[in-house]
């Protein structure tokens, strides 16, 4: 009895139908890419400051069933005017540490910076670019976004500014309902986060181009008009009202104290190896010259690169913007070199093998990041990492001693603070809501920090029960004991001062 073996064509054919279930290239790099970014994002833990006031902000909407218009958290903004203009995030973050704890609500954000890709892969790949034209700027916009991945509403701003280039990008004339997607995006976009106010900024530069005739919707500029008009409408649908959008305007203005003292205000230094990944960005979209790129979307990109340069926290808006705009150019490079080439494609055979060995390539990036970036013991490398860089023990004895005191605390430890004395009825001087302080209150704490003359006067006028501190800071070396204050505690975190020496 003899054995056919099977012909080259039906091997090839059973390895076509196996491709058809593969992920495609672009799905491949995302899967390393997205990998290694969950992996970092989860691994900082809770590194940002203002993550313990916006846990208490959502906490406090869930229990009051409202959102607060007024300050509830300082002494000396108490019962003024407030917008929590990213309510929804926040109540959202507190949901999400009530159901799975601190370390899943910081999972589910990891997985935003992956989004992020994700969607602007989906995006790209419908605009015929290839995984290598995608593969650069993916690289260049993940270096860059490493040092502001972590615990905060941003990320959210971040993957739906992505999202809005996908609708951009897929509405046309012959399409033109599909620009109407801005509305419902702009209505949950508004509730989550200030940064919408970028998001109308790109739609406005869309329209522009849209009425100059250069965009796949000029021939159905009435649609882009209205659906401009119904994003800016929708954005006014918040807890605020209609005068809520103009507050996000004071967000992406810090003002004067901000600029001088917030490190996330300030320009890129770009002598810092964490900053340059941004400035290879720039320099490739400037080498990239929009090439075969849509005129807004080019634009868009050199707008984001003036957002970034002007301060850090507008970095990952740059970058989200760049990446589309260089990966598109590339595109086109990639398609001029090759033209009047004939390339013979590969057997599915030998595709297929590529194929798959690519993708455990891609799983392997992505779990060993997994593997070797995230501590096993997550809890305990996130409760020491607070330990040292938060005031854990002098608000311990704070609840024991004056659980209701006005603490004047270090400006990025306000929001531990709240945190953590709130519901006892601490309160702050300040936190990182520096939007809704006036610049007066910012300065005055400036002042008491610096130990300037007369400081002793503002924090008898404040009513200041506490002090609580670096033990860098000036205050802390000598001023505060000559003027009376009695330290309770120190060590290498934190100074604690009370007016007074409590009893023993």
């Amino acid at each position: 009895m003899t054995t056919t073996r099977p012909s080259g064509d039906s091997r090839n054919d059973r390895a076509a139908g196996w491709l058809r279930w593969l992920p495609s290239p672009i799905v491949i790099l995302t899967i390393a890419l997205g990998g290694v970014m969950f992996a970092l994002t989860v691994t900082k833990g809770v590194q940002d400051p203002d993550y313990f006031w916006h846990l208490t902000t959502g906490k406090l909407i869930a229990e009051t069933g409202r959102v607060p218009s007024a300050d509830p958290f300082s002494f000396t903004w108490f019962g003024q005017p407030w917008t929590p203009h990213e309510w929804l995030s926040e109540l959202m973050i507190f949901r999400l540490v009530e159901a799975v704890g601190r370390i899943g609500a910081l999972l589910v954000f990891g997985l935003f910076p992956p989004a992020i890709f994700g969607v602007l892969a989906a995006a790209l790949t419908r605009q015929g670019a290839r995984v290598l034209a995608i593969g650069l700027p993916f690289a260049l916009g993940a270096f860059a976004l490493i040092p502001y991945v972590t615990l905060r509403p941003q990320a959210i701003s971040w993957l739906l500014i992505a999202v809005l280039l996908w609708i951009l990008l897929e509405a046309t004339a012959d399409h033109p309902r599909r620009f109407l997607l801005v509305v419902p995006l702009f209505v949950l976009w508004a509730n989550l986060h200030g940064l919408y106010v970028v998001g109308l900024g790109v739609v406005g530069v869309y329209l522009l181009f849209t009425l100059a005739g250069h965009t796949l919707m000029s021939r159905a500029r009435g649609w882009a008009i209205g659906g401009t008009l119904a994003a800016v409408g929708a954005s006014m649908l918040t807890p605020a009202g209609p005068i809520g959008i103009l507050y996000p305007l004071r967000y992406i203005e810090p003002g004067d104290w901000g600029l001088a003292n917030i490190q996330e205000w300030q320009s890129p230094n770009f002598h810092e190896p964490a900053h340059l990944a941004f400035l290879a960005l720039i320099v490739a979209v400037g080498l990239n010259a929009g090439r075969r790129t849509p005129g807004w979307l080019v634009a868009l990109s050199w707008i984001g690169v003036g957002l970034g340069l002007l301060a850090l926290r507008n970095v990952p808006v740059g970058v989200v913007l760049c990446m589309p705009t260089l990966a598109m150019g590339l595109e086109a490079r990639l398609r001029n070199r090759v033209a009047g080439r004939e390339r013979r494609p590969l057997a599915p055979s030998r595709a297929l093998g590529r194929r798959v060995m690519e993708l455990i390539a891609a799983v392997a990036i992505a779990v060993g990041s997994i593997a070797v970036l995230v501590p096993r013991d997550m809890k305990a490398a996130i409760d020491t990492d607070i330990a040292e860089r938060f005031p854990m023990i002098g608000v311990d004895k704070l609840l024991e001693l004056t659980p209701d005191a006005k603490v004047f605390a270090e400006y990025g430890w306000g929001g531990y603070v709240i945190a953590r004395m709130h519901e006892a009825g601490g309160r702050v001087f300040v936190d990182g809501r520096n939007d809704m302080y006036s610049q007066q209150i910012l300065k005055d704490y400036t002042s008491i920090l610096s130990a300037d003359a007369g400081w002793p006067t503002l924090t008898d006028n404040y009513g200041v029960d506490a002090l609580l501190l670096r033990p860098e800071t000036t205050l802390t070396r000598g001023p505060a004991s000559s003027a009376g204050w009695c330290e309770v505690y120190r060590d290498k975190v934190e100074v604690l001062y009370l007016p007074a020496c409590p009893a023993n």
